[in-house]
């Protein structure tokens, strides 16, 4: 049986996004490294209908994980929403069934119309992907 308790830290609330909401429940954190850096943190725990016939975690369902990894940083509370208008992942492994998907992401630069962004995900202590995303903010 799989262990449903999310990382410590991570809380659940339903997504305004029901694509999100479809593809499970999803945790998030934020935090703030030493050097004040904000961090934006996801997580979900990997289920039957996101693995492959091995098992394993299948590219898309990482690569939507990249783009939420990458969204997160770029969004301002109470702001306009930010889209993905280019998305660059590198998969380095996959997580197995049942294994929690962790992804962090940061802004790296802000713009008066566009965002940049970078994320990285883990699985049971090992990097699994990196990614690097330009987002667009809505109406600007």
């Amino acid at each position: 049986m799989a262990d449903d308790t999310p990382p410590p830290g991570f809380t659940y609330s339903p997504s305004p996004s029901a694509y999100v909401d479809h593809m499970g429940k999803l945790y998030t954190r934020r935090s703030t490294t030493a050097e004040g850096v904000e961090i934006v943190s996801s997580a979900i725990r990997v289920e039957e209908h996101h693995v492959n016939s091995w098992g394993l975690a299948h590219g898309s369902f990482m690569a939507g994980m990249a783009e939420i990894g990458c969204a997160g940083p770029g969004y301002e509370e109470g702001g306009p929403p930010v889209v993905a208008i280019e998305l660059s992942t590198q998969f380095i492994a996959a997580p197995k069934l049942n294994e929690w998907l962790v992804v962090h992401g940061q802004l790296t630069k802000r713009t008066r119309s566009l965002v940049f962004t970078q994320c990285q995900a883990e699985s049971d202590g090992k990097l699994v992907f990196t990614a690097t995303s330009v987002q667009k903010i809505v109406g600007a």
